[in-house]
Order: C-alpha cells, then sequence, then structure tokens
C-alpha cells in the first residue's frame, strides 16, 4: 500500500514539475499585464463588496464576469450546440444548488454527508403530495415554502442525532437515512407512488429559455446568500470545527450549535433543489430523488470543484453534468459513459485533490499576487 502511495505521489511530482509547472510560467507571463489592466476595476468592487465577499484580483473579477455573463447569455450561444444544451445547462443549475448545498455542510464543518438527496427528495416528494393528495390547484406561493420547510424539518430530524457524533458514524447514520426513506417510497407505495413516483407536479413551464432562467436566478441567489455566510464569522466557525473541534469548543463555543445551523442552512438550499427539480420535469420518483448515487453525485461536484468554498461547487457540477449528459455522451454508451466518468473523477482526486475550480481561481490570484 506505501509502494502504491509512493508510486501516485512520484506521478503527480513529475506531472507538476514537467506540465503544470512549466505551462503555469508560460500562462503567467500571458495574463499577467491583463490583470494589471483589470485592477483599478478589481478595487473598485473590492472597496463596495468586499467585505462580504471576499477581495478579488483582475483575472479573478474577470473570470467571474464572462462566466457571469456565458450563463445569462447562454440561450443566444447554447442552440447553436449540436445537443440538447439548454436542457444540460437548466439541469446544471439545479445540482450547482445540491452541490452547494451539500457542500456548506459537510465541505466546511468535514462532516462528510452521504445522505443529501433525502433533502432534497423530501421537498420534492412534499410538492407532490400536496398537488396530487391535497389539491392541483395549491399555488407556487403554498407548495414551495411548505416543500422547503420539509426539507429543513427532515434535516433537522437526521441532524439532531447524529451531529454528536463524528467520522464514519455521522456519515453511516446519514447513509442509513437514504436506505430509510427509500424503503419507505416503496413500502408505503400507495401514498408516496412506489417505484414509480408522482408524474402529476405541474411544470414551471416548458418553454427552453425560460425554464433555464427560472433555475438560474435561484442558483445565483443562493451562491450570494452563500458566499456571504461562508465569509462571515458562522463560515469561519465552520471550518475551524473542521479543523480542530476541540479548539472551538476551548473557545467557549458550542460545535454542535453552528453544526445544526449548517444543516439547517444545507437543508434549505437542498429544499430550493427539491422544489425546482420536481417542477423542472413533472416528476418525483425514487430513483430522481432519492437513491444513494444522487448523494455521491452532489459529493462528487463539490469534491473535483473545489470543497469548502462557493464556487467550486458550481464549476464541479457545472462540468460533471456537462460531461454526462453531453460530451461523453457523444463518444460513449450509456454504462461506458459512467465509467469515464468516475475514472475522470477518480483522476482529479488524485492529481487535483483541492478541486479543479479551486486550482484554477487560486492560480489565477496568484498572477495577481494573491497567495492565499
Amino acid at each position: 500500500m506505501s509502494e502504491e502511495l509512493q508510486r501516485s505521489g512520484a506521478v503527480r511530482s513529475t506531472v507538476r514539475r514537467t506540465i503544470i509547472g512549466p505551462s503555469g510560467r508560460v500562462a503567467a507571463r500571458v495574463l499577467a499585464p491583463i490583470d494589471e489592466t483589470l485592477q483599478p476595476l478589481a478595487d473598485r468592487f473590492n472597496r463596495l463588496f468586499g467585505p462580504y465577499v471576499g477581495d478579488v484580483t483582475g483575472l479573478q473579477l474577470a473570470a467571474l464576469l464572462v462566466s457571469l455573463v456565458a450563463l445569462v447569455v447562454a440561450p443566444t450561444w447554447a442552440p447553436l450546440l449540436a445537443g440538447n444544451y439548454m436542457r444540460t445547462l437548466t439541469l446544471a443549475c439545479i445540482w450547482a444548488i445540491f452541490a452547494m448545498g451539500w457542500d456548506i455542510q459537510s465541505g466546511y464543518t468535514g462532516y462528510i454527508s452521504f445522505g443529501h438527496s433525502v433533502l432534497s427528495a423530501a421537498a420534492g416528494y412534499t410538492t407532490a403530495l400536496l398537488v396530487v393528495t391535497v389539491s392541483p390547484d395549491l399555488g407556487f406561493v403554498v407548495t414551495i415554502p411548505l416543500s422547503i420547510l420539509a426539507a429543513v424539518i427532515v434535516g433537522l430530524l437526521i441532524g439532531l442525532p447524529s451531529l454528536r457524533l463524528s467520522g464514519p458514524y455521522f456519515s453511516l447514520v446519514t447513509f442509513v437515512a437514504v436506505l430509510l426513506f427509500y424503503r419507505l417510497t416503496i413500502g408505503f407505495s400507495e401514498t408516496l407512488g412506489g417505484e414509480n413516483g408522482f408524474q402529476a407536479v405541474e411544470v414551471f413551464t416548458w418553454d427552453f429559455t425560460m425554464r433555464y432562467y427560472y433555475m438560474l436566478v435561484p442558483m445565483l441567489v443562493v451562491a450570494v446568500v452563500l458566499t456571504v455566510v461562508a465569509r462571515s464569522n458562522v463560515g469561519m466557525v465552520l471550518v475551524a470545527i473542521r479543523e480542530n473541534e476541540q479548539a472551538v469548543s476551548a473557545a467557549g463555543l458550542n460545535p454542535t450549535t453552528f453544526k445544526l445551523w449548517s444543516f439547517v442552512l444545507s437543508s434549505i438550499t437542498m429544499g430550493i433543489g427539491g422544489v425546482l427539480l420536481a417542477h423542472f420535469g413533472g416528476n418525483v420518483d425514487p430513483a430522481t430523488f432519492v437513491v444513494v448515487d444522487r448523494s455521491i453525485e452532489m459529493i462528487a461536484m463539490a469534491v473535483i470543484g473545489g470543497m469548502s468554498s462557493i464556487l467550486g461547487p458550481i464549476g464541479g457540477a457545472f462540468l460533471f453534468v456537462l460531461l454526462r449528459d453531453e460530451v461523453l455522451r457523444l463518444w460513449f454508451g450509456h454504462s461506458t459513459r459512467w465509467i469515464v466518468l468516475w475514472l475522470l473523477v477518480l483522476l482529479v482526486l488524485v492529481f487535483a485533490r483541492d478541486g479543479l475550480f479551486r486550482w484554477i481561481w487560486h492560480a489565477l490570484g496568484s498572477i495577481g499576487g494573491d497567495h492565499e
């Protein structure tokens, strides 16, 4: 085992020395003048928003603006590409919300949850039950808040007894929660729809462009809110819990309280994503919402993008969904594309453990002198 680790470390070192290092130095020489030109604009941004979302360099601000503009004007360029990119980008917005929801709890505190699909399922199934069993005429103003509230209640039911546990015990509890919820959907199929779930949830709209913006706007709002929270004292305490929970206790703070708040915040985010996913396709079923695969995919998105950051899970979600639904689908069969996708995830874990987008973000910052 130790020989395998040494061999893996040697490969990483060789790749960094022979490929990443020289390429990075060339890129830095090319991009440094651009960064210097954009720095005055970045300074103005930092004065206005830096205390809330953090300071950026010229290149980092440019990357943010280019990405934001590309997302906002996606309906103008996505239809030009071969494939169904409008649908894929819309789904990516929802999965970005899921990945951020998982990360604000697990990535920041270090308490890895394998059960976050249950939280989105709570919201999705509540929406379906309200529409199917109570009244199809219930408006979004009723169903959406109640569905998000259901996600919070389920989150508290999982978090209250489990957050005093740590390590594999906490992860195991969240894993069992998924299995339990799945069995409930099967065991109470008359109420919860069984394997087929519900197909009668109202879709926001079938217009591709409008549906995209219905998912994009909440994703951006969630990203801004979570960024502010992550940069606040609460976010700092959550990171401190991950680094040294005993030190947090010694400072007179109750780690369990902060972990519970992170779980509630995560549940709200997952609830928003669950409602959006339910109204995206009009169906709610175990395969889409409940199974463990969905939780693992959220984790993979956050990890390949970069945990403990907001931009990382967003980038990871878009990369994962685009690879899965468009890029790899062109070249491989259904089963093979999944194998290739998970192999790519493994490569990221080996060669860029901090996440691709987090690495790119800090690389851009280092050109401007940010050596954080």
